[in-house]
Order: structure tokens, then C-alpha cells, then sequence
């Protein structure tokens, strides 16, 4: 009995191992025991096709769920049949299709199996999915060349914030960038820049790693970044260009990218032709402490004095210039303010002629000079704005933007030369310099002299109803400002713009970091110039009620004798005295010079008054 009870056992348990035995190979695909008990492994021993294979990750799969292709035993067995080559994105289909786009599949032909070595004792790794992806990355890549000096050194030694290389690269989707391609070029950098900036601009990333919280921010305010962020990154430098990204250590270590040794190496990149010293260049200029440069920082001190100097008098003397004339012209047409025409009835009389036709001529050029360097200029101030970046595709690009900034420059250069040329040739007639002294400070010249300090006191007396209005010559103070600003201006502006323009030729004479100063330098003046030109040049000349909306005689050339009489009484005597009126006497102009004098002229103002909004927007919303 207890024999008979133990041979039913035996056979369950051999009827059990039959069935799994069939069970296994029918899943699998491979021939039964009915047709010979076949097994892979029957041939294919070893450690690494049966119990590493088995306890893998694809142990539950059958053999020919990856070695495809073979349909007959004997076949396979003499060599007729050989498995197919192996395609991971039968069951991978995803990850497959994101790696055959890939840098790694398309440039280095490498396979799933490079990476993913062992595969019949493939297993889930535990532990840091980013630690795990660096070890496999220096199966091929040198540890000493591509982490020891970067992040992922530091990541490896214990550092959690820094970046391993699936962090910047990715893994089934590096990018396969055509390094011919400009628009391939400029999505590399995009895409490199933009992974710095994720971790570099989280400030308390930066804190834990005392590192600089406003290096990002600093890297905006270069020419580099300027550009950068206006949308066209193929034209400039990103963070990968200077930094290499393999290796970031500190410049005072003589491997690092960025020692002052391989500087001149990192700026060759995209400059020819510089001398050593133009790798002083600054990349991230910081103005608001002397520590990294005392020069910059005392210049950008310098600027905000004159910006905030300048505005804060003219602010205030157009405004209290505003509320006397207003409540004058109130009183004298009886309590409501008539506007002037637009366009001004044509006068069949004569007038005085104020400028020639050169000068009118002049002053047309440099509106429309000075436009397009506001217009191509400040999108790249404010470039964080969406209109700098209509601005910038309006002109056709940054690339072209620059050209029409260039272009406009030089013009405006030329015109400044030119009234240099006049200057002289004003205070040394025939090129004599008798009398000189006298022309200089004469009622003709544009240079200040001590009558302007009296008039000053004057205007500001009169704003407050404590005597009358100043009579004034042939020129205001705030004209005579005008011009002589124009003489400050264009050097300051004029001589940085040029080193920016041809910074490699600057660093022959200058260091590298004065080209931080100049675009510091031009940036802020540039910002004086358009809001001084558009708020206090056009109230002066335009918007002051007893004017508005449009003095058109600097268009026209000739403005009424009652004018004349009006605002400068004593250049109005002086030219009675001297005889001199009559032959300065003109036609009125015509209906059609009038009409294109007041539409330009309007034109103009209201085109200044627009992007003054857009500035004033940029400096309190960004």
C-alpha cells in the first residue's frame, strides 16, 4: 500500500515537470519534446545562457523572442539558418524610435548592445538612475576627459546638484546635431545654454554650492547674451562655447577651459586678428561691486550720477516750464487751452530766415539716423521685452539689424564731423584767428557764456511769478545744452560704439575689459541721449503749450517776424540795429513745403513719443 501511494507520487511530480517542460518551449517558440525534447541551451551552455539568462531581466522571454528567424532546428544546427540581427525595438518600440534620431545611432553607429553590455545577464539596476548612466557613459568615454573636471566629478564625489551626463545629454535622445548646419549650430548652443541655465539660475542651488546667484543675469548684459536671448544664438557665443561643459574648473587652476593660458584659445573661436591681451575681455561683468572691477564699477557709478543728474533738472524745469506757459495761455484765451493747427495757415507774407537749406537738410538726416540706432539698438537693451524681438525681425535680423546700426552710425559720425568742420570754420573766418574770443562767446555762438547763468536764474524765477521771462539772443541755454551735449555724446557714444565695433583692433591699444566699459558706457548713454532727445528736446521745441503740437521751423527754415520779436527779443533789436533784418527776410513757404514739413515733423514726434512708451516699459516691467 505505502509502495503504491509512493509510485503515484513519482508520477505526479514527472507528469508535473513534463507539463512545464512543454509549457516553457510552446511560449517560447522552440520545438517541443515531442520533436526531440530541443532546448537553446542544449548547445548554448554556460553560466551566461542559463542561470544568468534565466534571473535577467528578459528571463521570462523565450530565445526567439530576440533571435529571430529561425523556423527549423536542423537548419539552424548546420549553419543554414542564423538568427536574425537583434532589434530591441521589437518590445522597445519607443525608446527605439527616440535613439535611432540620436547622436549616438546616426554619427557613431553604436547599438542598444554597446551600451547595454551582457545582455543575457542584463538586470534593473538599483540604485541612482544618474549614477548608473555615468558609469556606463565611461564605458567608452575617458574618466580623466570627460568627468574628472566637471560636473560629473563633483557628482561622483557626493555633490547630489551637479549634473550628470544624462542631465545635459540625455540618454535614448541626444540630439544629433549636423555641425554644418547653422540651424543645427544654434540648436546645440540653445539647448546647451538652456540646460546651464536651469541649474545656474536657481538661486538656492547657488547658495548651497556658493556659487553666483546673478551669473545668468551678468551673462544677459554682454553683447553675447544680448543677442542671445533676442533670438539668434547662431550669431553669438553660449555657455558651451567658453566653458567646454566637460570641464569647469575655477580659472585660477591652469587646467581649466577658462586659465588665463587658454583664454586667447576660447576667444579664437569666433575672433581673429585680437592681440592676447583682448582675452581680458570680462564674460560676466558684475557693476554693482568694485571687487571684480573697480574701473566698471566706478563707471557704472559715474552714469547713474549723469543719467539721474541731467533728467532731474530738465525734468523739473520742463515741468514747471509746462504749468507757467499752460496757465498762461489758460488765462489768455479766457480759461480753455486753443490748440495750434497742425498744419499752420499758410502765411503769403515774409519771415525770417532761421535755417539754410543744408541745415534743414541736416537735421532730417540725423532724425532719421538717430531712429534706426534707437530702433536697432535698444531691442538688444531691452531684449527680454516681445517688442525688442519685433523690433529686431522688423530690420530682418540681429545680423542685419546690426548692419542699418552701423550704417546709421557712420552717418551720424559724418554729421558730426561736418558741424565740427562748421565750428571752425565759425570761429576762424579765412582761417584767421583774430577775433576769435569774440566770435566764441559772441551772440552767434552756440558756447556757453555767463549771460546763460543769469537766464537760468532767470527762468526759474519766472516759473515761480518772481519777475519776467528772460529775453533771449539768437540761442537759449537750453540750446546751447542741446549742441554741446551732441559734442559729448558723440564722443562718448562714437568712440565706444567703435570699439565695439572692431574690438579685435581695440585690444592693440586697449585690454580687454575696456570693451566691458564701453558697452556699459554706450548702453547708458544711448538711454540719455534717446530720453533726453524725446522728452526734453521735444517739450523744449515742440510740446511746450504756446508750440504745440509742432514748431516746424526748423523744417520750413523761416518762422514770422512777430515770432522772431517774441521769443528772441534781443536778437530781434540786434538785427534792427545792425541793418541786418531786412536782408534776412523770405518768401513764406508754399502750402506743399508746409504740409510735408508738418508731416514728417509729426511724423517724427509721434514715432518718439512711441518708443519713449516702449523704453519706459522695459525699465518697470523688466
Amino acid at each position: 500500500m505505502k509502495k503504491g501511494i509512493f509510485t503515484q507520487i513519482l508520477c505526479i511530480i514527472f507528469m508535473t515537470g513534463l507539463l512545464f517542460v512543454t509549457l516553457a518551449w510552446a511560449e517560447s517558440g522552440e520545438e517541443g519534446p515531442g520533436e526531440g525534447d530541443f532546448r537553446c541551451q542544449n548547445c548554448h551552455r554556460g553560466e551566461p545562457f542559463e542561470a544568468a539568462f534565466f534571473r535577467s531581466v528578459h528571463g521570462n522571454n523565450g530565445c526567439l523572442s530576440c533571435h529571430q528567424g529561425i523556423t527549423s532546428r536542423e537548419k539552424h544546427m548546420t549553419g543554414e539558418e542564423k538568427p536574425q540581427r537583434l532589434s530591441c525595438g521589437a518590445c522597445h518600440g519607443d525608446i527605439s524610435g527616440r535613439y535611432e534620431k540620436s547622436y549616438h545611432a546616426v554619427y557613431q553607429n553604436i547599438t542598444c548592445q554597446d551600451c547595454h553590455r551582457n545582455i543575457h545577464d542584463l538586470r534593473k539596476k538599483e540604485g541612482d538612475t544618474r549614477g548608473n548612466a555615468i558609469r556606463t557613459c565611461m564605458g567608452c568615454h575617458s574618466y580623466a576627459e570627460y568627468a574628472a573636471l566637471g560636473h560629473t566629478g563633483k557628482f561622483l564625489k557626493g555633490n547630489r546638484d551637479a549634473a550628470s551626463c544624462s542631465d545635459c545629454h540625455g540618454i535614448h535622445d541626444m540630439p544629433a546635431y549636423d555641425p554644418a548646419s547653422p540651424r543645427d549650430r544654434a540648436a546645440r548652443r540653445i539647448s546647451s545654454t538652456e540646460k546651464c541655465r536651469s541649474c545656474h539660475d536657481n538661486p538656492a542651488l547657488a547658495k548651497r554650492n556658493h556659487l553666483s546667484a546673478s551669473v545668468i543675469e551678468r551673462y544677459g548684459e554682454t553683447y553675447h547674451g544680448k543677442v542671445y536671448n533676442v533670438g539668434y544664438p547662431e550669431l553669438v557665443a553660449g555657455c558651451a562655447d567658453c566653458h567646454t561643459g566637460h570641464n569647469i574648473l575655477p580659472p585660477e587652476d591652469r587646467r581649466s577651459a577658462l586659465a588665463p593660458v587658454h583664454l586667447a584659445e576660447r576667444c579664437a573661436q569666433c575672433h581673429q586678428g585680437f592681440h592676447p591681451r583682448f582675452a581680458r575681455y570680462i564674460g560676466h561683468p558684475d557693476y554693482s561691486t568694485p571687487k571684480q572691477s573697480p574701473t566698471l564699477f566706478i563707471t557704472n557709478i559715474f552714469m547713474i550720477a549723469l543719467l539721474a543728474g541731467t533728467f532731474l533738472f530738465f525734468w523739473v524745469h520742463s515741468l514747471l516750464w509746462w504749468r507757467k506757459v499752460y496757465s498762461l495761455t489758460c488765462r489768455e484765451r479766457r480759461g480753455y487751452l486753443k490748440p495750434r493747427a497742425i498744419i499752420p495757415e499758410c502765411d503769403v507774407g515774409r519771415q525770417v530766415q532761421r535755417f539754410t537749406l543744408v541745415e534743414r537738410g541736416m537735421h532730417v538726416v540725423l532724425i532719421l539716423s538717430f531712429f534706426t540706432l534707437v530702433m536697432t539698438g535698444f531691442p538688444l537693451k531691452y531684449h527680454d521685452t516681445a517688442w525688442a524681438k519685433v523690433l529686431i525681425g522688423f530690420f530682418g535680423g540681429a545680423d542685419m539689424a546690426g548692419i542699418f546700426h552701423r550704417i546709421a552710425a557712420a552717418v551720424l559720425i559724418g554729421l558730426f564731423l561736418y558741424t565740427f568742420w562748421l565750428s571752425l570754420r565759425f570761429l576762424f573766418p579765412g582761417w584767421k584767428a583774430s577775433g576769435w574770443l569774440g566770435r566764441l562767446l559772441g551772440p552767434d555762438s552756440l558756447c556757453p557764456n555767463l549771460k546763460d547763468l543769469q537766464d537760468i536764474k532767470g527762468m526759474f524765477l519766472w516759473f515761480f511769478n518772481r519777475g519776467d521771462m528772460p529775453q533771449f539772443d539768437r540761442w537759449t541755454y537750453w540750446e546751447k545744452f542741446d549742441f554741446f551735449a551732441v559734442f559729448w555724446g558723440m564722443t562718448v557714444i562714437g568712440g565706444s560704439g567703435l570699439t565695439l565695433w572692431f574690438p579685435e583692433a581695440a585690444s592693440y591699444v586697449f585690454p580687454g575689459w575696456i570693451v566691458n566699459v564701453a558697452a556699459l558706457v554706450h548702453s547708458e548713454e544711448a538711454f540719455l541721449a534717446a530720453i533726453f532727445i524725446f522728452t526734453v528736446h521735444f517739450f523744449n521745441n515742440h510740446l511746450v503749450p504756446n508750440k504745440f503740437p509742432l514748431e516746424d521751423n526748423v523744417f520750413t527754415g523761416r518762422y514770422s517776424v512777430e515770432a522772431l520779436r517774441e521769443e528772441r527779443p534781443l536778437e530781434y533789436e540786434r538785427l534792427v540795429r545792425e541793418g541786418r533784418l531786412e536782408e534776412m527776410k523770405r518768401p513764406a513757404p508754399g502750402m506743399i513745403t508746409q504740409f510735408l514739413s508738418s508731416a514728417f515733423g509729426l511724423s517724427s514726434l509721434l514715432l518718439g513719443l512711441f518708443l519713449t512708451g516702449l523704453i519706459f516699459w522695459a525699465v518697470i516691467f523688466y
